[in-house]
């Protein structure tokens, strides 16, 4: 069911709401690191892509994105982010046509991958995740590897989680939907890698301090809703609405599509509230210490700079790629105003 009788809403500024945050511009490695993992994905995916699936996959521009949230890599950092965007983009479409249990198969073959490095089920899923692990995660450290596995493996078995509701036209509720997004919206394993490729390894103590704590989660969430926000336009033409902050207020709160647009807004600015304010915290905190405990809190300021790389990157990149608002989103970055495409209009598989 798709709760809305508008033919067009207004989006959120969210750019004009991070725009406060430094801007990096786009990572000078970025025409290297795109050339050689194109080719990289393509040596595991070009006997199951078709034409239109290709076409499609190199208008997204995930590698673009990775230049935008993490425009403070070297090339070999950058080489390693861009690949994993890419995996997980093949994850969220290949999962977005399998029932719960195909997703739980496919969450299995990732997670068993990333842990066992002498697992190998034959499938190009598997060596393609192998490939990752031998070439990239090797340069994390214990704490951080530790992180990303068990981050991947919550939000892959998220990816299960979600196709078995959309098999059943479920809409959670709005604690319930952020609980399964802040997994399923592979944030927090991308954010591990920031760390990795860095080269820190934050302890589990920074991750206690509270204020750390609620500018990471605050970072996590408004890369989601973002996401959601200049998503649901092309979801709801797929016919997968129910997967979307929007839908979700709109269904909670008796709200129409406009409405659910601006208290998605009002959630992110209360959200970057949080982020900004928590971050001034450990300054403080880092400014009253002295001794090894400073250079703790240091690198996880790094990490705080790092995640907001990530907020404003991803929100510009929303722009530069064709996934969310095809051939219109100059446009619509400029006037905020997005014309809903038909309900069910777009259809899409690995073998199109």
């Amino acid at each position: 069911m798709v709760y809305t009788s508008s033919p067009s809403f207004t989006l959120p500024d969210l750019e004009g709401m991070f725009s406060i945050l430094p801007n990096w511009g786009r990572n000078p490695y970025h025409e290297a690191a795109r050339e050689e993992s194109r080719r990289w994905f393509a040596e595991y995916t070009e006997t199951t892509f078709g034409p239109k699936m290709t076409a499609f996959f190199e208008n997204c521009e995930f590698e673009l994105c990775m230049s935008y949230c993490y425009p403070q890599l070297d090339y070999e950092g950058l080489r390693a982010v861009v690949d994993w965007a890419n995996i997980l983009w093949y994850l969220d479409e290949l999962t977005d046509t399998e029932t719960g249990k195909d997703a739980g198969q496919t969450a299995e073959i990732v997670c068993r991958t990333l842990r066992d490095p002498c697992y190998n089920d034959g499938t190009s899923l598997c060596r393609m995740i192998t490939d990752f692990r031998v070439n990239h995660l090797s340069r994390a450290g214990p704490e951080t590897t530790r992180r990303f596995i068990e981050h991947c493996r919550k939000t892959f078995f998220a990816f299960s989680d979600e196709a078995e509701l959309r098999a059943r036209r479920v809409i959670l509720s709005i604690n319930d939907y952020l609980t399964l997004r802040r997994e399923n919206g592979s944030v927090r394993n991308c954010f591990d890698l920031a760390e990795c490729f860095m080269g820190l390894d934050l302890p589990e103590s920074v991750y206690r301090l509270p204020d750390f704590r609620k500018a990471y989660e605050a970072a996590v969430d408004l890369v989601c809703l973002t996401n959601d926000v200049y998503s649901y336009n092309a979801e709801q033409a797929r016919g997968y609405p129910s997967s979307n902050i929007m839908t979700v207020v709109m269904k909670e709160k008796g709200l129409g599509l406009q409405e659910a647009s601006d208290y998605v807004g009002s959630l992110c600015r209360k959200l970057f509230d949080i982020f900004q304010a928590s971050q001034r915290e450990i300054q403080k905190l880092a400014y009253n210490t002295d001794g090894a405990s400073v250079n703790v809190l240091r690198d996880a300021l790094r990490g705080l700079e790092a995640y907001g790389h990530w907020v404003r990157g991803n929100a510009e990149w929303s722009f530069e790629t064709e996934r969310y608002f095809g051939r219109d989103k100059k446009k619509i970055q400029s006037s905020l105003v997005v014309v809903l495409w038909p309900a069910n209009s777009v259809s899409r598989s690995l073998e199109q």
